[in-house]
């Protein structure tokens, strides 16, 4: 509603500014009638009374000259009628609108008509009982003072004319000012418009037109931008592409990186299977050589232990791969058992010494005899190879310590090497699938992983920690049982322990380094 508001906002603003320009025009128009009107109303009506006043004036002089000489009664009676309609004709003008000038102009004809009104009354009385002499002083009065107020009257009219001129002038300036408002309100809209549309092309469009161009680029791995702060439906939507967007890049970056271990994988895979398949092989050709020309027992015994090895190797690999199909079904099964810890850490060293004594590992070994645990043995024995064959792959030459502390509610099953450590990079993802050293050999990357789940599924947690020239340290956190007193029957057996540490004896081999990872 937001982003429909700023669209439709600015057209109201607009249409807005449209109505009140046509009702100013109007408005204006219609004012400028009415006082134009109203105006030349009443001009017109004064000066019909000014011309009216003329008239009568006229006539009033030409009556009385008239009666001056013939003595007629009628035109005696004209006079004093027009002197009536004189007085109301006054009276009217004295009633109007009239600007100071105008006003002096009526009041001095108002004053006039008294003595000139008294010269005619005294003219008409001049024939019965006045000599010539003064019949002509009355004459003379009465004409001086008739034709000054005919002056009087010519300049009310002309000043009548002038106020004419003057409303048309007002009008005509009225008219100017409005044509000037006029076009301050056309350029008020021009601008209104300009600012508008840059409003909806810079606030609407071009966020639109760049989300567009940002989500054609999305496929190559560009990435939508976020309008923060505007508070409408850009916002959330930009907001939405950007995070699907993310979303597809990682999802993208995953499966590159999914595609490129899976081919890593099944290149690592098919040479490590190549390999014992390969060597089985060339065991097979010799044995049967062997066979065919007759050559010794012992010698075919040799042939007949490496067959076995190589098979043994293919068949750890095989099972590497089960083990991860497993875990990614969920279908990790686990045969639990209370187990001495200790005991089973002697057997698994056992077995492992001949493959530590072929990289001249000094194995040294601490471990609590009272820690129980209930565990899945053949599990936890895979676990312990596996961190043992890593620490011979990866120190040859130097000690290996393998440690077990019991805790308050779990145990701490440890093996440390002293060895060149695991650069950052690798340590941080050591514990994924398909993850080797650098210049690891052999292996598919997945040992460590296993080891993870295995842990994990008992409820414990592995950690790692290494530093590079300083050794790593393979920490397995598991919860305990009760603990026990040494010589208390536990599966498997218990072998006792006659200090903090010593040095486990060499065996019979029955793993090797390869078959551990």
């Amino acid at each position: 509603m937001k982003l429909a508001r700023k669209l439709v906002g600015p057209q109201l603003v607009l249409l807005t500014l449209l109505t009140i320009l046509a009702a100013t025009q109007l408005w204006v128009t219609r004012r400028e009638q009415r006082d134009l009107e109203t105006s030349t109303s009443r001009l017109q009506q004064e000066g019909l009374r000014i011309q009216r006043l003329g008239q009568l004036f006229s006539d009033t002089e030409r009556d009385l000259l008239s009666v001056f000489v013939s003595r007629d009664e009628t035109l005696v009676r004209r006079i004093l009628s027009s002197n009536r309609e004189l007085e109301q004709l006054l009276s009217q003008l004295e009633q109007g609108d009239w600007t100071p000038r105008g006003s002096s102009l009526v009041e001095d004809l108002r004053r006039m008509r008294p003595a000139l009104t008294g010269a005619q009354d005294e003219l008409l009385a001049a024939g019965r009982s006045m000599s010539p002499d003064e019949r002509k002083a009355a004459f003379v009065r009465w004409w001086f003072l008739d034709q000054r107020a005919n002056a009087l009257l010519a300049d009310l009219s002309a000043y009548n004319l002038k106020r004419v001129d003057r409303v048309l002038a007002e009008v005509r300036e009225g008219r100017r000012r409005f044509d000037i408002f006029l076009v301050f309100l056309a350029v008020s809209c021009g601008l209104t418009v300009a600012a508008l549309t840059f409003y909806v092309l810079r606030g609407v469009v071009a966020p639109l037109v760049q989300l567009t161009a940002a989500s054609q680029q999305v496929g190559v791995g560009g990435t939508v931008p976020r309008f923060t702060g505007r508070g409408d439906e850009l916002e959330t939507l930009s907001g939405a592409l950007a995070e699907a967007t993310e979303r597809l890049v990682g999802t993208n970056a995953r499966l590159g990186e999914a595609l490129a271990a899976r081919d890593q994988f099944i290149s690592v895979a098919a040479h490590e299977l190549r390999t014992p398949l390969t060597s089985l092989g060339l065991q097979l050709s010799l044995l049967k050589r062997g066979v065919q020309l007759g050559a010794e027992r012992e010698t075919l015994a040799r042939t007949v232990a490496a067959t076995e090895r190589q098979v043994s190797r293919m068949t750890q690999l095989i099972n590497d791969l089960l083990d991860v199909t497993r875990i990614q079904a969920g279908r990790l099964e686990l045969h639990r058992e209370p187990v001495r810890l200790e005991a089973l850490v002697r057997e698994v060293c056992a077995r492992c010494a001949p493959m530590l004594e072929a990289g001249r590992n000094e194995l040294e070994l601490d471990l609590d005899p009272t820690v129980v645990s209930n565990v899945d043995t053949s599990r936890l024995d895979q676990v312990l190879v596996n961190l043992l064959a890593n620490a011979a792959r990866h120190a040859p030459g130097a000690p290996i310590r393998v440690s077990l502390v019991a805790g308050t509610d779990d145990a701490v099953l440890s093996v440390r090497d002293a060895g060149p450590g695991i650069p950052e990079p690798v340590r941080s993802r050591i514990f994924e699938r398909f993850v080797r050293m650098p210049g690891s050999p052999t292996g598919l990357g997945l040992g460590l992983f296993i080891c993870r789940q295995i842990v994990e599924a008992h409820g414990g947690t592995i950690e790692v920690e290494s530093e590079p020239g300083h050794g790593t340290t393979f920490g397995v956190r598991l919860p305990r049982m009760a603990t026990v007193v040494p010589g208390e029957s536990a599966t498997p057996a218990a072998h006792k322990d006659d200090g903090p540490a010593e040095v486990l004896p060499a065996g019979p081999l029955e793993i090797s380094a390869e078959t551990a990872q």
